[in-house]
């Protein structure tokens, strides 16, 4: 029965890092690759590497999957809609000297900029 118990155990012990791994038939395979010795290594350190190169691969995607969300972001701010304009009930608003100048500074930006600089001076007003 205390042998039984000691093998019991002893198989736990030596299945926690199949159970650490995501997917059990990729350690299996690992396992097996490293312990054929076609890797040219000894088991434990054919083990790590293939440890190291799954997770430097994983990292390499979550970076790549982050900058392509970074990309998306930054161009939907770059075309984003601009701001309507404010709507003015009666007379049009009374610009100082500075944002007349900024108002009549957006004529000099690209055509598709003019109306968000536009509505940017326009939000100055009070």
């Amino acid at each position: 029965m205390k042998k039984l118990a000691a093998l019991a155990l002893l198989g736990l012990i030596q299945t926690a890092p199949a159970l650490a791994q995501r997917d059990m038939d990729v350690y299996e395979a690992d396992r097996r690759y490293c312990a054929s010795g076609r890797s040219g290594m000894d088991f434990h350190s054919c083990m790590d590497r293939l440890r190291f190169d799954r997770q430097r691969d994983r990292d390499r995607w979550e970076r790549s999957r982050d900058d392509r969300s970074r990309w998306e972001y930054e161009q939907r701010q770059r075309y984003a809609a601009p701001p309507p304009p404010p709507v003015y009930r009666g007379e049009p608003p009374k610009l100082s000297d500075m944002q007349q100048r900024a108002l009549d500074n957006c004529v000099l930006l690209a055509p598709r900029d003019q109306p968000r600089c536009r509505a940017t001076v326009m939000s100055t007003v009070r």
